[in-house]
């Protein structure tokens, strides 16, 4: 204060001003979290969260200059106009409504970062400066600007550090959580603008004596809006978190749920409680051909039609599906009733079903005409030629020496003949080679055996050197070759097969293809040959799989383990 008592200069009270600059801060930190979820909510609601962080950052504006205020030592109490006081909040929010808007472009380039900065800095911050400034009266005092440039450096210093701060939250990735040393500046520089724009315009204004300026008592006392202004940001900062927290909890939630639901390996429906579909996921659409519209506000049995008496249910282009379906109620607020449908696709299980049920009649009906097969071999073939011969060397006695010496050579021939069919017919039933040299030296003797009755060329790899396996994989995977092999000679029609025996990881692989005629994969599984390989496979806790097409061959691939 002058000598003469006309002019005051300004000081303020240093741990208010220090407590301004962390309002400040801490404010530009609740609404740069908000304004981060407006990135992460484009294309939903996201203008909940640019009106949450128009207010924070508003508030945050209004709260650090009015602390400010609190701040002057001067000999006088402050009063403000209230409806002025409003005023200046309002423009502040809007000011910082429009600068978010503008900085949560898809694309911000630096003339919207310039462009928002400038809004910032001249409507938020400077418009909430000055407004605030003709709220404020003092009983016995007014102020005024000594220095414009003071003034007009202050609105620069707020456009251009609001600039900056924009430039650099457009250059982070939207939606991410990278850059967090680059969200601090941003927090900073957006948090220093409003101090740095008030306490450099307000080093420009002094006080001056003016008996003409008297108390007013409908003014809002300074010290009760300071306080306000104190208080309002921790109290922001609260219901910030506890809002953020809560709607993230909300959307993590609803992503697991939506993913839960999406990802789900079978199909689902999601119902309302009069069976009017609501969503499907990925799966029933690819398993039944219905898009989410498609099926949305349809029924069940619209889409996939009723139950026949066999369960079989119908996909969008008319195809067969057999269909077990499960039903599950979920009360949900309101009183309401939703439905999960969960559909599971059993029709390659009922088939497998059908086959096991199948297989051990046919199994029998094979066998039978095994032995059939066997005991007309005994009877037709070996019991004739017995018969044959026996007649031959009975009447050797009374014939001439010449005539019964070609009797019992022709005798002799015939009982070769007949050495080699039983043997034949032995090592059909089971391969001695198998049992004293292994399976790599039986398969070489079914192939030169099998090329010379079939004309059928076969082609051998094998990766095994005289390697001895357990019998019963031996057994399997010798007569899963030699049924391969008569099925290509009885119906591929083809002249060339490769038969490829490879040992790894203790699995051994076995694989017979050709280019023949191949078969209907709808009924390649009806064949009891086929069935008692993939039985032979499953036993020993293996697979066969069958890979066919009419035109294009077979390719049958058996993993054995062989422990």
């Amino acid at each position: 204060m002058s000598d003469g008592g006309v002019v005051v200069v300004a000081s303020h009270d240093p741990i208010l001003v220090a407590l301004s600059i962390g309002i400040s801060i801490i404010a530009a930190y609740v609404a740069r979290g908000l304004a981060e979820r407006i990135d992460e909510n484009r294309g939903r609601s996201w203008l909940p969260w640019l009106a949450g962080a128009a207010v924070a950052d508003g508030v945050g504006t209004w709260s650090m200059h009015y602390t400010g205020k609190l701040a002057l030592l001067l000999p006088v109490p402050l009063r403000f106009d209230g409806r002025l006081v409003l005023l200046s909040l309002l423009i502040s929010i809007a000011g910082s409504g429009l600068a978010l808007w503008i900085a949560s472009r898809r694309t911000v380039r630096k003339r919207h970062a310039i462009g928002a900065g400038a809004v910032m800095g001249i409507v938020a911050i400077s418009g909430l400066h000055f407004i605030a400034m003709a709220a404020m009266w003092l009983p016995g005092m007014h102020h005024r600007y000594r220095s414009p440039a003071l003034v007009l450096l202050s609105i620069v210093a707020a456009v251009v550090i609001s600039s900056q701060a924009v430039y650099l939250r457009s250059l982070l990735p939207r939606g991410g959580r990278t850059g967090r040393w680059r969200r601090h500046a941003i927090a900073w520089l957006r948090g220093t603008a409003n101090p740095v724009m008030h306490y450099t315009a307000m080093a420009a204004v002094v006080f001056v004596y003016d008996d003409t300026m008297h108390h007013r008592p409908d003014g809002v006392s300074g010290v009760t809006l300071g306080i306000m202004a104190i208080t309002v940001v921790p109290a922001m900062v609260l219901i910030a978190a506890l809002l953020t927290s809560f709607v993230d909890r909300l959307q993590k939630q609803k992503v697991l749920l939506d993913e839960l639901f999406e990802q789900s390996p079978q199909p689902v429906a999601l119902m309302t409680a009069d069976e009017l579909i609501v969503r499907v996921n990925r799966e029933f659409t690819r398993v039944f051909g219905y898009a989410p519209e498609e099926a949305k506000d349809r029924t069940l049995t619209e889409l996939i039609g009723p139950e026949d008496a066999k369960g079989v249910h119908r996909r969008k282009d008319g195809s067969p599906v057999c269909v077990s379906i499960l039903r599950v109620p979920v009360s949900i607020p309101g009183g309401q009733v939703e439905i999960y449908a969960m559909l599971s696709d059993v029709t390659a299980r009922r088939k497998s079903e059908e086959a096991q049920r199948e297989y051990p009649r046919r199994l029998l009906e094979a066998q039978e005409a095994v032995g059939k097969r066997i005991a007309l071999e005994l009877h037709d073939e070996i019991g004739q030629t017995l018969t044959s011969v026996g007649m031959m060397l009975a009447l050797t006695p009374k014939l001439e020496r010449a005539e019964a010496d070609a009797r019992i050579t022709d005798a002799r021939s015939i009982l070769h003949d007949m050495t080699a069919r039983v043997r034949n017919l032995a090592l059909d039933l089971r391969p001695s080679i198998l049992d004293d040299f292994g399976l790599v030296a039986a398969l070489q003797w079914l192939i030169q055996r099998y090329s010379r009755q079939t004309n059928v060329a076969v082609e051998f790899n094998s990766t095994m050197e005289g390697e001895r396996l357990p019998p019963d994989v031996e057994i399997a995977a010798y007569r899963i070759v030699q049924e391969a092999l008569t099925n290509v000679a009885r119906h591929a029609g083809e002249t060339e097969v490769t038969v490829r025996l490879s040992l790894a990881d203790d699995v051994l692989r076995v694989e017979i293809a050709d280019g023949g005629i191949g078969f209907d994969s709808e009924n390649v599984n009806s064949s009891v040959g086929v069935t008692g390989m993939q039985e032979r496979a499953r036993i020993l806790g293996g697979r066969l799989t069958i890979a066919t097409r009419p035109g294009v061959g077979t390719r049958i691939t058996a993993e054995l383990p062989i422990r």
